[in-house]
C-alpha cells in the first residue's frame, strides 16, 4: 500500500530532476497547464499533446525512477479514464458535428442470442461446481489473487446477460435485434480524447514532481512563488503550512492503515474472506483506532510547532529553495521554446 500511494511520496535521490529547484518544476507544471489550454483550441491538432508525452518521458529518464513504478501508480487512473472515454466516444449525441467513422448496424437473431445465453448459462453452472468441488488444487486456485479478479469479472458478465434475457425475453424468435449504428464524430474523438489525455498527462507531471522534491522544498518554492500575494495581506506561510501538512501526512497517515490492518490481521481478523457484511464489519473495526491515531498525531504535531517557537505571524525562513541555478534557466527556456514553438507551428 505504502509503495503505491499516487501523490505525496518523496523519492530521495541525486538524478538530474532532484537536483532542480522546487519553483522550477512549479513554473514549469503552471506552464504546461497553459501550454494544454492554448493547445486545445486548435481543433484536431494532436501535435501538442503528443510533445507534452515526450517531454513527460524524458523527465522520467531524467528522475531516474523507472516507468513501472510510475505505472503502479497511474495504472488504475487510466483504467477509470478508459472505462469512462470509450462510451462517450462511440456515443457522443451531436449530431450537427462531421462524422469520422460509422460502425454497424449489425442484425443479430433473437434464436442466436438466446443460444449464447443458455451456452453461458451452462458453463457459469459449471465453472460453480468446479469451484465447489473439495480438491486440494481447487481450493489453493481459489485463493490465488487473479481468480479472485476473474470472479469479479464473471459476477459482472453474469448481471449483464441477466439484464439481456429480461429485456429480451417477449421478442419473437424470428425478429433480429439490431446493434448500432454506432457514429464516431470528430468533435467527439476530440473532446474526449483531449479531455482524459490532459488530466492523465497533467497527473504524470504531478506523480513526478511530488515523487523527486521534497515537501518542505516543495512547500518553500510555493511560498517563493506567492510572495506578492502578501502585498494583499494574505497568509501565505499558513497556506503553505497546511498544505505540506497534508502532503507530508497522506503516506504517514496510510502506512498507519497498513498498520492497523496487519495488528488486526493478527488477532484473527480477515478482511479477504467471508461475506461482504463481515468484511464490512472488519474495516469498521480500523475506524476508531484509525481516528485515534490521527488526532494523536495532530496533538504531538501542534506540540512539536510549540516547541521550536513556530508563530503564525511570523515569516518563515526559506533552506531549501535558494537561488535558480544555471540548469534552472537551461530547462525553463527549453521547455518554453519547444512548447511554443509547437503552439505557433
Amino acid at each position: 500500500m505504502f509503495q503505491n500511494i499516487p501523490l505525496g511520496t518523496y523519492y530521495p535521490g541525486k538524478s538530474r530532476l532532484h537536483r532542480l529547484r522546487a519553483r522550477t518544476k512549479l513554473l514549469l507544471m503552471l506552464w504546461l497547464t497553459i501550454f494544454f489550454t492554448i493547445a486545445n483550441q486548435n481543433f484536431w491538432d494532436f501535435t501538442p499533446h503528443i510533445v507534452a508525452i515526450v517531454l513527460l518521458f524524458a523527465g522520467i529518464a531524467f528522475s531516474g525512477i523507472s516507468p513501472g513504478t510510475m505505472w503502479r501508480r497511474m495504472r488504475w487512473l487510466v483504467l477509470l479514464a478508459l472505462i469512462g472515454i470509450i462510451p462517450n466516444v462511440l456515443f457522443f449525441s451531436d449530431t450537427v458535428t462531421k462524422v469520422l467513422r460509422t460502425f454497424g448496424p449489425w442484425p443479430l437473431s433473437y434464436t442466436l442470442l438466446r443460444g449464447g445465453i443458455i451456452v453461458y448459462g451452462m458453463a457459469l453452472a459449471f465453472f460453480t461446481l468446479l469451484c465447489l468441488l473439495p480438491l486440494p488444487r481447487i481450493r489453493a486456485m481459489t485463493r490465488q489473487r487473479w481468480f479472485k479478479r476473474i470472479r469479479v469479472l464473471v459476477i459482472i458478465i453474469t448481471i449483464g446477460v441477466a439484464i439481456l434475457w429480461w429485456v429480451t425475453r417477449d421478442n419473437l424468435a424470428s425478429s433480429a435485434l439490431p446493434i448500432g449504428p454506432i457514429v464516431l464524430t470528430y468533435d467527439g474523438v476530440w473532446v474526449e480524447v483531449t479531455l482524459f489525455g490532459v488530466f492523465l498527462t497533467l497527473f504524470a507531471y504531478s506523480i513526478l514532481l511530488t515523487m523527486t522534491t521534497s515537501p518542505i522544498a516543495l512547500i518553500e518554492g510555493l511560498t517563493r512563488l506567492l510572495t506578492p500575494l502578501r502585498w494583499l495581506h494574505l497568509p501565505v506561510d499558513d497556506f503553505a503550512l497546511m498544505l505540506l501538512i497534508a502532503l507530508r501526512f497522506i503516506p504517514t497517515l496510510l502506512e498507519e492503515v497498513e498498520l492497523l490492518v496487519k495488528a488486526q490481521t493478527s488477532r484473527g481478523a480477515d478482511y479477504t474472506h467471508g461475506r461482504v457484511r463481515e468484511r464490512l464489519q472488519s474495516l469498521i473495526a480500523l475506524f476508531v483506532p484509525f481516528i485515534s491515531s490521527v488526532l494523536r498525531r495532530a496533538s504531538e504535531l501542534a506540540t512539536a510547532l510549540d516547541a521550536r517557537g513556530y508563530e503564525v505571524r511570523g515569516r518563515q525562513t526559506i533552506v531549501h529553495d535558494t537561488g535558480l541555478q544555471v540548469a534552472d534557466y537551461v530547462v525553463l527556456v527549453t521547455v518554453a521554446l519547444i512548447t511554443s514553438g509547437v503552439l505557433l507551428i
